[in-house]
């Protein structure tokens, strides 16, 4: 094992802090804070950068608390990049991170925006108590339940988890014995308006493993208005308990009064914010949503259409420049245009990010839950016109690196230049 005693600098994307090896290469930490002396075990090279995991503290930061799982932190497990952290540094280190990726990946025009747009930077908490809904396990030799070794293939049993809702608690998961074959992959569903169920290979059992119905309902309340939702067990909704109406809450006071507008909503999943944007735009107003899974697009229909929203359009499709190209906006209401996007890790891309600007729609509101991908989504923009408006960074993930943003857009200029 190749070891080396090293002072970590700042936090980086991915839960790592920075620091450099005696040969002067830079290596990615897990298991840090920024100014401690640690020695670290190199756990992979590239030719550029190395990789490692903290072994031994020799100089502690004021920041360094007793790990939140134990477990997790013996075995080297990963999803839990920042258990070893007190909350409120973990709020910081967050901040701390979103700035540097801005930094590195914007432009200074676009670091300007932001400051003047949220100055501080302070990423919002949802609290550090564990609200995980949705937890998945890969079944381990034996019939346990196991989690991947951070960084590796590995999978290791485990005995405990703790960021899960007490509705998984109370399932007493891990003293269980499962049937399915090693290697299966298992997610546990906790829905707010039903019963827990577990998701296992496209199929969805009870909690004690009979097939039962594959969709389950979630609630979401925004100040006096309430909707329940009917997803697929097996399709993306947001994680934490906290999340769906968070978010919803920040769109809407973000895009403020668009009673009238014509709004697409990209990546639409199964409809959590297309109902509360069919509700402020009103009967006036049109929705178009584009989603290019099946089950999730299928979800938000008959959400819409269960809620009583006529003024909509859900469209299955994967969102490309050719397809916003077809789909024009701003033709059938004249009281305003937006935007509301919610892309994958990935973000909207370069390519996109451009079509989106040719429709000068007058506000783009866009969530992101990926750091760099935002910064290089928000300078397209920029570049094309588009001026930072409000911009809000939230912790929906407490022990973990994942921190979410919403901005929202204005137009600045009313002709985009476009080539595919």
């Amino acid at each position: 094992m190749q070891t080396e005693l090293i002072e970590l600098g700042g936090p980086a994307h991915g839960g790592y802090c920075v620091g450099r090896l005696a040969s002067g290469k830079v290596v990615m930490v897990r298991g840090g804070l920024p100014g401690e002396t640690v020695e670290v075990e190199v756990t992979s090279e590239r030719s550029k950068v190395a990789y490692g995991r903290v072994v031994r503290v020799k100089t502690a930061s004021a920041d360094r608390v007793a790990h939140i799982w134990p477990e997790g932190e013996a075995k080297d497990l990963g999803g839990v990049e920042l258990g070893h952290v007190a909350y409120p540094a973990q709020l910081r280190w967050k901040r701390d991170v979103v700035r540097d990726a801005i930094r590195r990946n914007g432009s200074p025009e676009l670091l300007e925006q932001l400051d003047q747009a949220h100055p501080g930077w302070e990423v919002e908490s949802l609290g550090p108590e564990p609200g995980r809904t949705r937890v998945s396990f890969t079944v381990s030799e034996g019939g346990g339940l196991g989690m991947y070794e951070a960084a590796a293939h590995n999978v290791h049993t485990v005995r405990s988890f703790p960021l899960m809702v007490p509705e998984l608690v109370d399932l007493d998961l891990f003293r269980r014995h499962w049937e399915f074959a090693p290697g299966t992959r298992l997610r546990v569903i906790a829905p707010s308006s039903s019963a827990p169920v577990l998701f296992v290979e496209g199929q969805t059992f009870s909690v004690d493993g009979e097939p039962t119905t594959s969709r389950v309902r979630e609630t979401v309340s925004v100040g006096d208005r309430t909707f329940t939702y009917r997803i697929f067990a097996g399709s993306f909704w947001q994680t934490d308990r906290r999340a769906p109406a968070t978010l919803a809450a920040a769109l809407l006071d973000a895009i403020g009064g668009v009673e009238g507008f014509e709004v697409w909503e990209l990546y639409s999943g199964s409809g959590l914010f297309s109902l509360f944007l069919a509700h402020a735009v009103g009967a006036k107003g049109r929705l178009t949503t584009v989603e290019g899974d099946g089950p999730a697009t299928k979800s938000a229909a008959y959400n819409l259409a269960k809620a009583g929203f006529e003024q909509v359009e859900v469209r299955r499709g994967n969102v490309s420049p050719q397809l916003l190209h077809d789909l024009p906006l701003g033709q059938m209401v004249s009281a305003g245009t937006l935007v509301v996007a919610d892309p994958p890790r990935s973000g909207l891309g370069k390519a996109v990010a451009r079509a989106i600007c040719q429709q000068n729609p007058d506000l783009v509101a866009l969530f992101s839950c990926d750091p760099v991908s935002c910064a290089r989504d928000l300078e397209t923009m920029r570049q094309l016109g588009y001026r930072v408006k409000t911009w809000r960074a939230f912790d929906l993930f407490p022990y973990t690196s994942h921190v979410e943003s919403l901005c929202l857009l204005s137009a600045q200029v009313r002709s985009v230049s476009y080539t595919h």
